[in-house]
């Protein structure tokens, strides 16, 4: 009982501590600059416009649909993807490693989502009235999380999923575990994560879904 409780209290300083304010969003992130045929010579500054580019395609991927991803990849491309600095508050690099011929660096980037929203919205792609782009708190609740691992997978899904602004501890009696989670989307797309993420053998099976809460159950 007493290593539960000791396991209890590091989630709940590790939640305190994971987050970044509202409007913003922190992923990790892996980007790469490789010689190809005919192309210049890669740099260490490729790479990381490369990381940078595919954190703010992660924040656009969750509030995008595909028909319009695929459609308008143009226009995502100008205004966005050749854009970076207009969206990306800070980033560290986590780990920097040469290549056979360039670069591959980790990253540790905050976006500015409320700017990418914002410039969705005036390109008609993020309708601001629409249920599946209100900011809305919602209850996640996890049952089966034995171990502090498990726990730990959870709680990457969470803070990567570009739906998710934020998540706070609401409830605890191992092995359920309830977070509250500001959620913009569909929590149709959020079960859908859960059920395809891998958790380390263990099968994720949503038990009750609907538009302020999720329930998923973890199992062998």
């Amino acid at each position: 009982m007493k290593r539960v409780l000791i396991i209890i209290q590091v989630i709940f300083l590790v939640l305190a501590h994971s987050g970044v304010g509202w409007g913003q969003k922190s992923f990790v992130v892996v980007g790469k600059s490789e010689q190809g045929e005919g192309e210049q010579k890669p740099t260490l500054e490729m790479a990381i416009k490369d990381g940078l580019t595919r954190a703010i395609e992660a924040v656009i991927g969750g509030l995008v649909t595909p028909e319009d991803m695929k459609n308008r990849q143009a226009t995502l491309s100008e205004e966005f993807y050749q854009r970076t600095d207009a969206f990306i508050l800070s980033y560290i690099i986590v780990e920097e490693t040469p290549l056979e011929a360039g670069y591959q660096v980790s990253l540790e980037v905050v976006v500015d989502t409320k700017a990418i929203e914002n410039r969705l919205t005036s390109l008609g792609l993020l309708k601001g009235g629409e249920e599946g782009s209100r900011l809305r708190e919602v209850r996640v609740v996890v049952s089966g999380i034995t171990s502090y691992e498990t726990y730990l997978m959870v709680e990457q899904l969470l803070s990567t999923d570009a739906g998710v602004q934020g998540f706070s501890p609401a409830e605890i009696t191992a092995p359920i575990f309830s977070w509250k989670v500001m959620l913009r989307g569909d929590i149709g797309r959020l079960a859908n994560r859960f059920l395809s993420h891998d958790f380390g053998g263990l099968k994720a099976k949503v038990a009750a879904s609907n538009a302020e809460r999720l329930e998923v159950a973890l199992s062998r």
